[in-house]
């Protein structure tokens, strides 16, 4: 599963007009044991970047996988399971969660970094400063 979502944040971050890969349907047992159609998107996609002068950039993306019924649309999250004389359990359904992922390059994200410097400059506190 987190090799099938790792594709589609590649996919999605590579550019949205590439692809039109927007979630994942996969079958996901439910607390009752019942084999269910799941929605799995992945939503909050965030980038690290981290370049210091004269060190390697640390470059990286995160985001969050969470799971909707495919047939009702209802979001499906971890649930607290509470039997008489035994203690309380949570359930938790495979494949929710943050990911991380490392980007070996910038061409994911370099128009993001470009954007970013660009609205500094044009921001009175950084008036006449110069790209370097």
């Amino acid at each position: 599963m987190r090799q099938g979502v790792c594709r589609l944040l590649i996919h999605f971050i590579s550019g949205l007009k590439k692809t039109r890969i927007m979630a994942l349907k996969k079958t996901f047992e439910n607390q009752d044991g019942v084999t269910a159609n799941g929605y799995y998107r992945a939503r909050e996609v965030g980038t690290h970047y981290e370049k210091n002068k004269d060190a390697p950039m640390d470059l990286a993306a995160t985001f969050v996988v969470e799971l909707f019924d495919y047939d009702t649309g209802k979001p499906v999250d971890n649930v607290r399971i509470e039997r008489e004389g035994q203690p309380p359990t949570t359930w938790k359904p495979e494949g929710i969660g943050v990911y991380i992922l490392a980007l070996e390059d910038m061409e994911p994200v370099q128009n993001l970094i470009v954007k970013a410097y660009e609205h500094l400059k044009a921001l009175p506190e950084f008036s006449g400063a110069t790209d370097c």
